[in-house]
């Protein structure tokens, strides 16, 4: 028998490296800005490849799709209400912002720092 081959029982023995989402670096501050730069319309990107690489499970990344398209819509409708334009206005402002500032965040911890081993 190869010594390459490990017997079927020790199999949970094997170590396989957890899949990493940023494999550089700079890649986590390239992929959080995504959100920024496109003002959410593009945030579900790096989520659905968290998801493809195993990183976040696919209801995840479905979340910030539907996210991502309520703003895309958003943005070619323009609601404005004709009685209280500025409330709309406001409510709306604030809770793009926060969509944007949690998947800015939720980019950033995608992946936890290499931490040194001692």
């Amino acid at each position: 028998m190869p010594a390459t081959d490990a017997p079927a029982g020790a199999t949970h023995l094997t170590h396989t490296p957890r899949p990493r989402m940023f494999r550089e670096p700079w890649q986590r501050w390239a992929w959080a800005a995504v959100p920024l730069a496109s003002l959410s319309v593009f945030a579900f990107v790096p989520f659905v490849f968290a998801w493809r690489r195993r990183i976040v499970s696919p209801w995840m990344a479905g979340l910030y799709t539907l996210g991502s398209a309520f703003w895309s819509v958003l943005a070619i409708i323009k609601p404005i209400g004709h009685d209280h334009p500025h409330d709309n206005h406001v409510l709306l402002t604030w809770t793009l912002r926060t969509f944007i500032a949690v998947a800015t965040i939720h980019i950033l911890l995608l992946d936890p720092p290499k931490r040194s081993a001692k």
